[in-house]
This record gives structure tokens, C-alpha cells and sequence, in this order.
């Protein structure tokens, strides 16, 4: 299934990702910002960039209005997953401290406001691209992110099955 979708050289490229992020993991917890934009990281969105180039069949013109609001978009993105991440430590340092309710109530409330922010920018974004990419495009765009990243965790799942066991 994932060879359908990525040549040899490609799952070379998502393999580098998927170490990177492995290996943030086994540093202290999910990836952060930083860890995420490494080398094999931007090896990764430069082949995920010419892949949606071509499978959106983007023209020269196209192709520069259609990045510049998808690096936007994935900036902004970065940015509310960052601080996501943020309350999460959050939530990791009250349950060492044990702490009272209240404190998670504050950090839930502020975690479902990203949630809520998160969903506001995506269905912004969709909208933004229909001044850019037919109906068809963008459809193919949906489809095209959804199975990319179900590739990665698959490769991931993979990896880390074959090292002896898979982590949550």
C-alpha cells in the first residue's frame, strides 16, 4: 500500500521524518516545533510540495498563489500545535504536582479553545483555495493530506514494530 503512494527515494525521505520524530520522542515527549523543521523534516515537505504539484497539476502561476497560502496556512498551523503541546506539558507538571481540579479545569478550557482554533483556521484555508483550484483540486488537495500523513504514521508504526514494540 505505502509503495503505491511513495516511490523508493520518497519512502527514503518520509523514513528520515519519521527517525526525527522518533528520536524527539525518546528525548522527552512529543516533538516540538524546532525538532519538527530538521533536515529530514524539510525533505519531507519539499517532496510533499512537488507531489502536490503534481497531483493538483498546478501550472507556474498556480503553483505560487497555491504555497504561498499553503506555508501560511502551515505556519499557523505549527503555531496553534506548538502551544497545544505547551498544555500538555502543562498537564504532565499537575499531575506530578497533583494538582486540584480547578488547575485542569483552566488548561481543558484553553486546550478546547485551540481545538475550536485549530478547526476555524483548516475551514478558513479550505475556503481560501477555492480562489485558487477548482472544485476537483481541492477535493484532490483533502484526499492527497489525508492519505500523506496516513502513510507517515504508517511508516512510523512500521519502524517502530520492527526496533520491538510499538510506543504510546
Amino acid at each position: 500500500m505505502i509503495g503505491r503512494f511513495f516511490s523508493q527515494g520518497a519512502l527514503l525521505i518520509a523514513a528520515l521524518l519519521v527517525c526525527s520524530v522518533s528520536l524527539a520522542q525518546r528525548r522527552g515527549g512529543a516533538p516540538d516545533q524546532d525538532s519538527m523543521r530538521r533536515p529530514g523534516a524539510e525533505r519531507v515537505e519539499q517532496f510533499k510540495k512537488l507531489r502536490l504539484m503534481e497531483v493538483l497539476q498546478l501550472d507556474e502561476e498556480a503553483s505560487i498563489r497555491f504555497f504561498a497560502r499553503y506555508n501560511k496556512h502551515e505556519a499557523a498551523m505549527r503555531e496553534i500545535r506548538q502551544k497545544q503541546l505547551e498544555f500538555i506539558q502543562q498537564i504532565q507538571s499537575l499531575r506530578r504536582s497533583q494538582a486540584p481540579d480547578v488547575d485542569y479545569q483552566r488548561v481543558l478550557r484553553e486546550l478546547r479553545a485551540l481545538e475550536q482554533r485549530l478547526s476555524e483556521t483548516k475551514l478558513k484555508y479550505m475556503d481560501e483555495l477555492t480562489d485558487i483550484l477548482t472544485q476537483k483540486q481541492v477535493a484532490e488537495y483533502i484526499v492527497f493530506e489525508i492519505r500523506f500523513q496516513q502513510n507517515l504514521r504508517e511508516i512510523l508504526r512500521d519502524m517502530q514494530q520492527e526496533r520491538g514494540g510499538v510506543r504510546d
